[in-house]
C-alpha cells in the first residue's frame, strides 16, 4: 500500500477568529489527516492567536504573524514610502499582507512536503485531502487544483449565484494540492494584488506541471454577497484590483477595441459638440493629437504586446471582430433614416423610433443571454428561472458587468504599457 502523502495545510487570514476556529474543527474530521495547519495571520488583534492555542485539535498548528492590520495601512506605508528611506520604512509598523502574499509565507513555514491551500470561507467535504491524495497517486499528476461550488440560502444569494457562478463547480486556488518545492521554486502567487493573482498563477502551474481539475467538487463556498451594495463593492474593487495583472485578456481585449472605436467616432466630432472657438472647451486640432496617441496605443498594444512578439489568438481576433461588427451595426442603425430614408417621413424606408426600437432590442437580447442562457449553461434550475426571475437575474448580471466595466478598461489600457507583474 503506497504511503499517505505528508501535508500542510496552509490558512491566511484577516481578523476572522470565529471561522478560523470553524475551519480547524472541520480539517479535524478529514479522513486523511494533514500533518499541520499553519494559519497566517494579519489581524488587527490577537484573537485569531488565541483560537490556535486555546482550540482542541489532533493537528498541530502553527501561527505565523504575516502581519498586523490598521486604518488605511497599504496606502500608509506606499505614501511614506515615498519619503521615508528603507531604514526608516523598515521600523514603520508592518500592515496587513494580503491573502498571496500570507499563503506565499505560509509556504515557507510549512514543514512537510506537500501544500493544500485553503482560505476561512472554504469549506472542504471530509474525504478532500484523501481524494486529492489518491488523485495525485492514480493519475500521477503534480498538481491537483481545488474544485468549489458557491452556495446561496437567501434570496439575494440565489439571484448573484444565478447571475455569475451557477450552480457548477469553478477551478480555484483553495482547495489546491502541490507539492512544496514545486511552489517555492518560482511558482509562488504575485503579491501586491489584492485580486486575480490566483488566475495568473493557476495559468502559471498549467504551463510548468502535470495537472488536474478534478471533476468531484470536494469544496463549498457559502459566504456569497447577502445584498446588492456589498456585491457592487466587491465586484468593482476586486476587478480593479485585477486590472493591473495579464489575466482575462480576452476581456480586455474587446473592452479596449469597444473604447478605441467608439472614442473615435466621438473625439473628432468634440469641436462640433462643444460648439467649436466659442466654447471653452474647444481644442484645436483635437483630431490629428487624437490620431496620433491612436497610432501609439494601437501599435502598442496589437503589434508590440500581442502582434508578432506573440501571435493574435483565435479569441482576439473573433473578439475584435464581433465588437466591430457591432459597432458599425450601431453606426448604421442611428443614421438609417438620415443616409436611407432622407428624414423624410412618407418615405417606405423611413423607420419611426428605429434608435429606441434598436436600443430596446439589444437590451432585451442582454438580459436574455444573461438571465437565460449563461445561468442555464452553468446549471441553474428551469424551476428557479421561470416564469419571470430570469428577467431580474439577466438585469443582476447586467448591472454586474456594469460595475466590473472600469477595471477591463483601465486593464485594456495599461496592459500595453507594463509587463506580467514579478514577485
Amino acid at each position: 500500500m503506497d504511503k499517505d502523502l505528508t501535508i500542510s495545510v496552509i490558512i491566511p487570514t484577516l481578523n476572522n477568529q470565529d471561522l478560523v476556529e470553524k475551519i480547524i474543527l472541520k480539517l479535524n474530521k478529514q479522513t486523511l489527516l494533514p500533518k499541520e495547519i499553519v494559519i497566517c495571520d494579519s489581524s488587527s488583534g490577537n484573537e485569531v492567536e488565541e483560537v490556535t492555542k486555546k482550540i482542541n485539535s489532533d493537528i498541530p498548528i502553527s501561527y505565523v504573524e504575516a502581519g498586523r492590520a490598521y486604518p488605511f495601512d497599504r496606502f500608509m506605508i506606499k505614501f511614506k514610502s515615498l519619503f521615508l528611506n528603507k531604514k526608516t520604512l523598515s521600523q514603520q509598523k508592518e500592515g496587513r499582507a494580503y491573502p498571496y502574499e500570507a499563503s506565499n509565507l505560509g509556504a515557507h513555514k510549512a514543514q512537510f512536503e506537500w501544500l493544500a491551500f485553503l482560505d476561512t470561507t472554504t469549506i472542504p467535504d471530509d474525504s478532500w485531502l484523501e481524494q486529492y491524495s489518491k488523485i495525485i497517486k492514480d493519475e500521477n499528476v503534480e498538481v491537483v487544483f481545488g474544485v468549489t461550488r458557491y452556495l446561496a440560502e437567501r434570496n439575494f444569494q440565489q439571484l448573484l449565484r444565478a447571475s455569475t457562478y451557477g450552480r457548477i463547480g469553478h477551478e480555484t486556488a483553495p482547495g489546491t494540492l502541490i507539492r512544496k518545492k514545486d511552489f517555492i521554486n518560482s511558482n509562488e502567487i504575485l503579491e501586491g494584488v489584492r485580486s486575480g493573482g490566483d488566475i495568473e498563477w493557476r495559468n502559471r502551474i498549467k504551463s510548468n506541471y502535470k495537472w488536474i481539475t478534478p471533476k468531484v467538487i470536494s469544496l463549498t463556498y457559502p459566504y456569497l454577497q447577502k445584498n446588492l451594495f456589498s456585491a457592487t463593492k466587491k465586484f468593482f474593487w476586486y476587478q480593479l484590483h485585477g486590472a493591473r495583472l495579464d489575466v482575462q485578456n480576452t476581456v480586455k481585449d474587446v473592452y479596449l477595441g469597444l473604447l478605441l472605436i467608439l472614442s473615435s467616432i466621438v473625439i473628432p466630432q468634440w469641436n462640433g459638440i462643444v460648439g467649436w472657438e466659442e466654447s471653452p472647451l474647444y481644442l484645436p486640432y483635437v483630431t490629428r493629437y487624437y490620431l496620433i496617441a491612436l497610432v501609439i496605443i494601437f501599435l502598442s498594444t496589437l503589434v508590440i504586446n500581442r502582434g508578432f512578439l506573440r501571435g493574435f489568438s483565435n479569441s482576439f481576433l473573433s473578439n475584435i471582430t464581433k465588437t466591430l461588427v457591432f459597432i458599425f451595426a450601431c453606426i448604421f442603425v442611428f443614421r438609417w433614416n438620415a443616409k436611407v430614408a432622407g428624414w423624410v417621413e412618407e418615405s417606405v424606408w423611413y423607420i419611426p423610433h428605429i434608435t429606441k426600437i434598436f436600443v430596446g432590442l439589444v437590451l432585451l437580447s442582454s438580459i436574455a443571454y444573461r438571465g437565460l442562457y449563461f445561468p442555464l449553461m452553468n446549471k441553474v434550475k428551469k424551476e428557479y428561472l421561470f416564469p419571470f426571475k430570469w428577467v431580474v437575474v439577466g438585469m443582476l448580471g447586467l448591472f454586474l458587468d456594469a460595475v466590473k466595466a472600469p477595471g477591463y478598461v483601465i486593464g485594456s489600457i495599461i496592459s500595453p504599457f507594463t509587463k506580467t507583474r514579478k514577485k
